[in-house]
């Protein structure tokens, strides 16, 4: 008899763990508080799969006031989000996720500008075999639940998070005089004057000069023409006068002249 007890109470005690080690393994999000209206990432971790069958897909459905959601990435998974009969839901589809080990699935969102409440996050865990619904969600304080959905606390003040980018006009840069170096002000105060002639503009080849005949340019050509066969005559006949007399005094000093 008192075997029959020993037998019973252990069997008892073994259920009562194993169904607490089922409680126990709920999920909570991370963080499980956060401020009101604030940015920030959770994560969500699974922690076994479907009595021994591993964990494929994952099924999050938003709660109401959650805007912008992002899923994170993870290796072997695909996230996505759509919006199904007005609700926002999150679907993470991949793996598989072995029964005996933990894996984390974090989603970037901006949550409700409601301080001192509480959101919750149901999803339905889908395995190759089975599912498990956390999608309980209790109606008063303190209610345990087998498959409560992930409870968030939300607390004040309200966190302000801009949504976009403030915009800035632009503006016209002002104008800046080039600065120029000691070099450059010399070379453009002593630059020079004058520039070299190209090939076809540069100056003709100096020219002797003509002789000049003493005639004004606007005078008369035949009259300076006249003019200078005058001067060589003259210089000429000189000449032969000179030649004489000098002829004519040797003659007059010579020996025989009486």
């Amino acid at each position: 008899m008192i075997r029959r007890l020993v037998l019973f109470a252990a069997a008892t005690s073994a259920v009562l763990l194993a169904s607490a080690g089922v409680a126990s393994a709920h999920i909570d999000p991370d963080p499980v508080e956060a401020q009101a209206g604030s940015r920030l990432t959770v994560g969500f971790t699974v922690e076994h799969g479907c009595e021994g069958s591993p964990t494929v897909q994952l099924d999050m459905r938003l709660p109401e006031g959650v805007t912008d959601p992002i899923t994170e990435p993870i290796d072997g998974w695909d996230g996505s989000i759509e919006t199904v009969d007005g609700e926002v839901i999150v679907t993470f589809a991949g793996g598989p996720l072995a029964d005996d080990v933990e894996g984390t699935f974090s989603v970037t969102m901006t949550l409700p500008p409601t301080p001192e409440t509480t959101i919750y996050f149901p999803f339905v865990q889908r395995c190759e075999v089975g599912e498990i619904r956390w999608i309980g969600i209790p109606t008063e304080p303190g209610e345990e639940l087998d498959e409560p959905a992930p409870a968030m606390a939300l607390i004040g003040p309200v966190a302000t998070v801009p949504t976009t980018a403030p915009v800035t006009e632009p503006t016209e840069p002002e104008a800046i005089a080039p600065e120029t170096s000691e070099a450059d002000a010399t070379e453009t105060t002593e630059a020079p004057t004058t520039t070299d002639a190209s090939p076809e503009t540069s100056a003709a080849p100096a020219t002797s000069e003509p002789l000049s005949t003493g005639i004004d340019e606007d005078g008369d050509p035949r009259t300076g023409t006249i003019m200078f066969i005058v001067s060589i005559a003259a210089v000429l006949g000189l000449g032969a006068f000179v030649v004489y007399r000098s002829r004519q005094a040797r003659a007059n000093s010579s020996p025989d002249a009486t």
